[in-house]
């Protein structure tokens, strides 16, 4: 967002006549290039939400047994995630996991191809066009139309429906700061504060691989373009700097979109050459485009996992399938020589091993309590705390082994 501003700021400062701007200018000079009542008008009654404003899921942070020790019956402890963009504790995990999907699309379209430069501009609606969730929604097409006009081959487009107050990016540019202003409002104000220093004013991102001759923003525009700034070039499959240059772009920009609370809608949706229907994994049509091969995403999608720090548990979403394989490292205690295998494989581990009698007392106790076969101390079925978890299995145990998070 700081970009887009600092954008809009030089467009005006190198206006050749500031007394008589066109129209482009006095657009882009607004305090909002499409502001509206705070009150938002006919845009409806249920209130609009950033990420990580809104509810967890049901079991989301509840702790479980995770892996247990194959030698000495040492049981790791983790909790559930919910994965929801709207949890407070698992937005950034859904933000990860959307910004290395996107990712490996964007990417994977420019792999091979001639044609490889991705920009990102900004479309913002014209004041008054955009009063309602549906013409919210709707202006997401919109968007991507006047995008692939001015020479974006395809887009993803994401929405965001408030910018910072002239009030909020004073505060901000008054500090020493490395990270985004959205970034920076998160981490230092509340959802209450981030309200006082924010206004309704929706707006359009657009991501997308370019022609060699793009058309700036022009006085007959319906709505205003904003050309932001080009991406890195990428040099293939295993260009992590190109990669991280696209997913650190997504990332932020999903780090504040908005929605209506319990909307379902995608955050990031897809136009022209990158739509779902058109880049294809297996393109039979003349207008479909081919995806590269599944080696080619795999190879992506790795160097944009360790870019983004996505760990197995956040990969995953809820905390049941954690791994294809059973062995989850080694036992953390110094005097074991052990492995740690996932609770959920234990029925397969004890069909082909004969761990020590008490250690497999435990991994059975440990699979029964995940599986709901067995039923923890009465008011301790959802352990909220890992003081609540360590009495449920050594209630479960008869206090047998060693237990750790």
């Amino acid at each position: 967002m700081s970009a887009e501003w600092g954008t809009l700021r030089e467009s005006l400062l190198s206006s050749p006549d500031p007394e008589e701007p066109s129209r482009v200018e006095v657009r882009a000079g607004r305090s909002s290039p499409a502001g509206y009542d705070e009150d938002l008008g006919r845009y409806g009654s249920d209130p609009w939400k950033l990420p990580g404003f809104g509810k967890s899921g049901p079991e989301c942070g509840v702790w479980y047994p995770d892996s247990v020790c194959s030698e000495c019956g040492h049981v790791d402890l983790n909790t559930h995630k919910c994965g929801r963009r709207t949890c407070p504790d698992c937005w950034a995990m859904w933000a990860k996991e959307a910004g290395v999907r996107a990712t490996v699309r964007l990417q994977g379209f420019r792999y091979g191809r001639d044609f490889k430069q991705v920009a990102h501009a900004v479309v913002s609606p014209t004041e008054g066009d955009v009063m309602t969730e549906r013409e919210f929604y709707n202006g997401k097409s919109k968007a991507a139309d006047i995008a692939q006009e001015k020479g974006f081959r395809g887009c993803a487009v994401v929405a965001h429906p408030w910018r910072v107050t002239e009030r909020g990016k004073k505060l901000y540019n008054a500090l020493d700061r490395d990270v985004g202003i959205w970034v920076w409002l998160r981490r230092n104000y509340t959802e209450e504060e981030i309200q006082e220093l924010t206004y309704w004013s929706p707006h359009y991102h657009i991501i997308g691989p370019t022609t060699p001759d793009m058309d700036p923003a022009d006085e007959s525009d319906e709505w205003l373009y904003t050309f932001i700034r080009s991406v890195k070039p990428m040099g293939g499959a295993s260009d992590k700097e190109a990669h991280e240059d696209v997913y650190g772009l997504f990332r932020y920009l999903l780090s504040h979109t908005g929605w209506p609370e319990g909307e379902t809608k995608q955050a990031i949706t897809w136009y022209g050459d990158l739509a779902n229907a058109v880049f294809v994994e297996d393109a039979t049509e003349d207008w479909q485009i081919q995806k590269p091969s599944e080696g080619v995403r795999d190879s992506i999608k790795r160097h944009t996992e360790e870019i983004a720090g996505v760990s197995v548990d956040e990969d995953d979403g809820d905390g049941a399938d954690l791994e294809d394989t059973d062995d989850k490292g080694s036992c953390p205690r110094d005097d074991c020589g052990g492995v740690l295998i996932d609770v959920l494989d234990v029925a397969d581990y004890l069909r082909h091993n004969q761990p020590p009698p008490d250690v497999c007392e435990i991994m059975e106790a440990c699979y029964d309590w995940r599986l709901g076969r067995i039923a923890p101390p009465a008011g301790m079925k959802l352990p909220q705390t890992e003081e609540q978890a360590v009495e449920v299995l050594q209630y479960l145990t008869g206090g047998v082994g060693s237990i750790s998070t």
